[in-house]
């Protein structure tokens, strides 16, 4: 089979990708990556694809078998190993880009002995298009849209043959391209003349600067005996960052092109939890003014979630200022929670952001029935779990009383202080009882603080379900395959309540999911449902295969941010009125010499540089170099 018929003949696998980008860019202009190194410059432009002749054999990721690919994203590169018969091929894929849509890609490419290599550019690709202008300048390979690619180093070859371009290099132990982004082809995609910001930057120098301006990019790191901890907790912050768009988080990149409310607060809670204060502020300004936000309507948990994230956002930034420009906004959510406390009969709103698919259904603008037992009765993805909703109201109400106190406004924060606590023992009466939806162990102790009072009671319950529902008869874990979301929240309550060793037996595989692609990245649905996505992956070429995909979106940001949470929770614990460190630290880590800590990372008294060491005997030894004051946890604590 001749080259361009093999190239054709050869669809891209899409079992797996991330997306690489800066949190201020244009959602269509993120990279989206696959292991093995083949990406897409761009959403919806063209894939990018490396193959390489051996003693008349042609090799490609997407002809591999998938376990037979090496592939490890150490932010903010990804790097990828394959076989081409008796040659390693190595690639080093990473991104430059800001404000806007002009990003660049740098593609190194090393093989372990001379080979042919080929450059393929083709529609088809982790996020494809349509190519039909496709030209060679002697220079650069231009595409539509303005996008262009520049190799390394001069090509043997051209070959250009309608929507199918090729670049070749006859014997070579080193290539690679810089790509440049641009969509002069959209609607007003001209409207910005092309700055070509790295039209001379070498794939090194890409790199490099790749590398060092994530440095600066995630001030917060943590270190541990086990290096998967510092490896989820680079990828999951650089894939929260990654898919946002201009500051503002998304669940994914153009797949969940709306706020959702839900998912957002926790990723909003996260930046803060990193050091991405700036973004934070960003993004809670963005959802302030909007109670109802979300694919599914309007939802009950809602109005309870925006004033704990704003609450929790002015707290951490000790900014009084802008928590008094934000109290109409929470003044407005507790006017909705007290209206769903106390309602004798349907209420409805208009949501912002519906999903077109459930515009027939009268439930979709349902925010709740008629209140009982002093509870609110409300809807939440498509079903009523009332402990998850009114625990989140729970949150609501005891976040402004903490607000007003801030701003002098006693008598709100007395009023909604005695409502809180009302709500709160009427949970513990009607509904604690009844514990075991899959989101009951998402929603407190964190994030809502809910049942404080009823601690005991709540810890049973949650250690019933924990051990029913996430562990095996081993004690081992029982993964949750499609709501990866809801297993890193139930581990990182696990670690709340004292369940320290239990939380490791899900929190600890789940750094390491994806066996030989190390992405850090963990997915939501079935295969081929693509969650959100206004669109089919036909019309694009590309996205995660129905056939070969992990799942049906990836990487969830949701779940991400919720990992940050737990992980965070290990090293440093500032809900009290003292810092804890190293409340979720497995007795694994102890042995002579191990050490765990974090560099700047945030608390409510300012940021915390920290290491804890263990000595010969295994006893533990804190040097804290700046913070606030501070105790080790007590299971820490001697042997």
């Amino acid at each position: 089979m001749k080259l361009l018929e093999h190239i054709r003949a050869t669809p891209n696998r899409g079992a797996a990708h991330i997306f690489l980008g800066s949190p201020l860019s244009d959602g269509c202009d993120k990279t989206v990556a696959e292991p093995g190194g083949t990406f897409s410059p761009g959403v919806w432009t063209c894939g990018i694809s490396i193959w390489v002749e051996v003693d008349g054999q042609r090799y490609t990721p997407d002809l591999l078998d998938p376990d037979d690919i090496a592939c490890v994203f150490t932010a903010p590169v990804l790097h990828s190993t394959w076989p081409a018969g008796p040659v390693r091929v190595s690639t080093a894929l990473g991104t430059l880009s800001g404000p806007g849509a002009e990003g660049t890609d740098f593609l190194a490419i090393e093989l372990s002995a001379p080979a042919a290599v080929h450059l393929v550019v083709r529609g088809e690709g982790p996020a494809g298009g349509t190519l039909t202008a496709v030209s060679w300048d002697g220079r650069h390979l231009h595409l539509d849209g303005g996008r262009r690619v520049r190799p390394a180093a001069p090509p043997d070859g051209v070959t250009i043959d309608g929507d199918v371009a090729v670049l070749t290099w006859s014997s070579t132990a080193d290539a690679g391209a810089v790509v440049e982004h641009a969509f002069t082809d959209r609607p007003l995609g001209d409207l910005e003349p092309l700055r070509r910001a790295h039209a001379t930057t070498t794939v090194h120098d890409g790199l490099a600067t790749a590398r060092e301006r994530w440095s600066g990019e995630l001030p917060a790191r943590v270190f541990a005996p086990d290096p998967a901890v510092a490896h989820a907790w680079q990828a999951s912050a650089h894939h929260l960052l990654a898919q946002a768009e201009c500051g503002v988080p998304r669940i994914g990149a153009v797949d969940y092109p709306v706020l959702w409310m839900r998912d957002t607060v926790i990723a909003v809670h996260a930046l803060d939890l990193i050091g991405r204060a700036d973004l934070a502020r960003t993004a809670c300004e963005h959802l302030a003014p909007v109670v109802f936000s979300g694919g599914f309507g309007a939802e009950s948990d809602g109005p309870g979630q925006g004033i704990w994230v704003l609450v929790e956002h002015a707290v951490r930034t000790a900014d009084l200022a802008w928590l008094r420009r934000q109290y109409p906004h929470i003044l407005e959510r507790i006017g909705w929670l007290d209206r769903m406390r106390t309602a004798t009969g349907p209420i409805r709103a208009l949501a912002h952001n519906r999903m077109p698919r459930y515009l027939g259904s009268p439930a979709l603008n349902v925010v709740c029935l008629p209140a009982t037992d002093g509870l609110i009765r409300g809807r939440m993805d498509w079903h009523r779990p009332d402990f998850y909703l009114n625990c989140w109201a729970v949150a609501g109400y005891r976040r402004a009383a903490q607000a007003a106190a801030l701003l002098g406004e006693h008598r709100d924060a007395g009023l909604w202080r005695t409502t809180a606590d009302r709500l709160d023992e009427a949970i513990a009466e009607h509904l604690l009882p009844a514990y075991g939806n899959e989101r009951d162990p998402i929603v407190t102790p964190y994030p809502t603080g809910a049942l404080a009072g009823h601690g005991d009671r709540l810890r049973k319950a949650f250690e019933e379900w924990f051990r029913a529902h996430r562990l095996d008869h081993d004690g081992g874990r029982r993964p949750e395959r499609l709501w990866t979301y809801f297993e890193a929240a139930q581990a990182h309550n696990a670690l709340r309540l004292g369940l320290v060793e239990e939380a490791w037996a899900s929190l600890g595989p789940m750094l390491r999911d994806g066996g030989t692609w190390q992405l850090g990245a963990h997915d939501e649905g079935e295969p081929g449902g693509n969650e959100s996505l206004p669109f089919t992956g036909r019309q694009g070429a590309g996205w995660l295969s129905a056939e070969h995909g992990r799942a049906g979106n990836m990487p969830h940001v949701w779940t991400a941010a919720e990992l940050l949470g737990a992980l965070r929770t290990v090293f440093v614990d500032d809900d009290g009125d003292v810092l804890v460190l190293g409340a979720g630290v497995p007795e694994s880590w102890r042995r002579p010499g191990a050490r765990f800590g974090a560099t700047d990372l945030p608390t409510r008294w300012g940021p915390i540089t920290f290491t804890v060491t263990a000595d010969q005997h295994g006893q533990w030894t804190a040097d804290v170099r700046t913070g606030p004051l501070w105790r080790l946890a007590t299971h820490l604590q001697g042997r």
